[in-house]
């Protein structure tokens, strides 16, 4: 039986946080939380502040508050004042988002742990790379949620009924969380008499949610995936000899190491090995043309940057050990100080990286 391939540059840790969807549940809890939270106020009660308590109506509370009017908590007492809100319907948004099965969102990260911002990408001319998600396009649906408010007196009521009639046709949400377009049209003002002649103030409407809904999977992948932007796109130099234009290849053959000389160009940390020696690892020293001998400025070699400060080459010898592949740099008195390994030693230069 032949081991299905695995290509592991796509096996791309993503954190929980990114790969939980939006569920039903979310929705619930954030125009819950939205309400408790920014909405619903306190009212003032004999010289007290009284929070309002807010509660999902599932089915048997619901009906037992539309039948009698009221709510009675387990002590058999009217619950006033009171909060209550149950969902009621959800509706696609036909008009929305078309083709999704072959659409993506994108999304960018910029920094976390496992991806920190270098400031040696400004000297070696590297960009920041960038954690990127595709996000499939989400289910957009209008949710209906019916809320019930009860109160003993009007100044209550008018109260909290004018903190929601302010705060329709917002986003309903936290800023690093969901948020969802929440509309509130109309309110029915009742008022009903409880057991003992105790007065009960209920209002009731209707609010409209523009939400939207991603499960986690989907046909057993994912509907989150994660890359990394590149940090940098290095050039080289390649010449095609085929054709009729080019005539006499020989010319460029005459020329090719001074050509894919000149193209090459690297940037590493180096390892710190004592506080006069650091060593680029896995690396290779070009020959230098003898066409470019006695032009190209060897001494510049390289370009040495000792916690993003330039150092000049009079500060520094280095030597290339081609049995393990290293190139070693010795700096001398005139660098000022003596190195340590909490320093950030960068260097670019003419040197090729082996890649294994």
């Amino acid at each position: 039986m032949n081991k299905k391939e695995t290509n592991r540059a796509n096996q791309i840790s993503i954190s929980k946080e990114f790969t939980n969807g939006v569920k039903l549940i979310d929705i619930d809890t954030t125009i819950a939380e939205y309400m408790v939270d920014s909405i619903i106020p306190n009212v003032e009660e004999n010289g007290n502040q009284i929070k309002v308590p807010l509660l999902y109506g599932n089915a048997e509370r619901w009906n037992n508050a539309r039948t009698k009017g009221y709510l009675r908590d387990q002590r058999g007492k009217i619950q006033l004042p009171l909060v209550m809100f149950k969902r009621n319907s959800i509706d696609r948004q036909d008009g929305m988002a078309q083709f999704k099965d072959v659409n993506t969102l994108p999304a960018y990260r910029k920094y976390s742990q496992k991806n920190r911002y270098e400031r040696f990408s400004l000297q070696s001319g590297a960009s920041r790379a960038l954690e990127q998600y595709e996000i499939s396009v989400p289910d957009y649906v209008t949710v209906t949620y019916e809320v019930m408010i009860w109160t003993s007196f009007t100044e209550h009521m008018n109260e909290i009924v004018e903190q929601f009639q302010y705060a329709t046709d917002r986003y309903w949400g936290t800023e690093n969380g969901f948020r969802f377009r929440t509309r509130i049209d109309s309110f029915d003002n009742q008022q009903e008499v409880g057991e003992g002649s105790e007065r009960v103030i209920r209002t009731s409407f209707t609010m409209i949610t523009n939400a939207y809904l991603l499960p986690e999977t989907y046909d057993d992948k994912p509907t989150v995936k994660k890359t990394f932007t590149p940090k940098k796109v290095v050039w080289g130099v390649e010449t095609d000899l085929t054709g009729t234009s080019f005539t006499n290849p020989n010319i460029y053959n005459e020329y090719q190491s001074v050509i894919d000389f000149v193209a090459i160009r690297s940037s590493q940390r180096a390892e710190f090995t004592n506080s006069t020696t650091v060593k680029l690892t896995n690396v290779r020293l070009p020959v230098l043309p003898v066409e470019l001998i006695g032009s190209f400025d060897t001494a510049n070699w390289f370009r040495v940057y000792i916690n993003s400060e330039f150092k000049q080459s009079t500060t520094y010898t280095y030597s290339f050990n081609g049995t393990d592949n290293e190139i070693i740099f010795t700096f001398n008195n005139t660098l000022g100080f003596d190195l340590d390994g909490d320093d950030e030693i960068d260097i670019v230069g003419k040197y090729e990286q082996l890649w294994i």
